[in-house]
């Protein structure tokens, strides 16, 4: 078994985890491909955090969905010159992103057969909507919102209030 600081393919450890890196594509606030690996690695520890958030909500109907794990500090250049405001994406000049450490995932909601569930924005949506009051949300999207909330809290991650979709494991 790996160390918990090892990094490792997430899909290796969670099988049934989907994932659809979006900074490997140019679906992403930055318009382009901002690295080259589609394999979603992070540190093992935070690896296991996930699995117990993965499995709990598998039990309730849903999945996860990455959409970010580790990402190159190279990679958070990019997406500074693409959007740079701190609230959302942390300035690499000032430190290292989270997800550069290989402790922070971006995910979302889905149906446990893949199925997408309608979520409070799209992903690298840097409006007040992609905040975590949920308050004038439909019922169904905030319910979708706080029960992926609820299970990377159980698993033992740290939500960020701009983004519900952004989740920090406080190693």
């Amino acid at each position: 078994e790996p160390d918990d600081g090892d990094f490792v393919s997430i899909k290796r450890h969670i099988p049934d985890i989907l994932v659809d890196l979006k900074y490997a594509t140019q679906d992403n606030i930055s318009g382009q491909v901002i690295y080259d690996f589609d394999w979603a690695p992070l540190r093992y520890g935070t690896v296991k955090k996930l699995m117990a958030a993965q499995a709990a909500l598998r039990e309730q109907g849903y999945g996860l969905l990455v959409w970010d794990a580790f990402r190159p500090p190279a990679a958070q250049f990019v997406l500074w010159e693409a959007f740079p405001d701190p609230r959302y994406v942390a300035d690499p000049h000032r430190k290292f992103s989270n997800h550069s450490r290989g402790n922070c995932v971006d995910v979302t909601l889905v149906k446990a057969q893949g199925e997408p569930v309608e979520m409070p924005t799209e992903f690298d949506d840097f409006s007040p909507r992609a905040g975590r009051t949920y308050e004038e949300l439909a019922p169904e999207v905030a319910a979708h919102a706080r029960l992926l909330e609820e299970a990377m809290l159980q698993a033992g991650f740290v939500p960020y209030e701009a983004e519900w979709w952004h989740y920090t494991d406080a190693v």
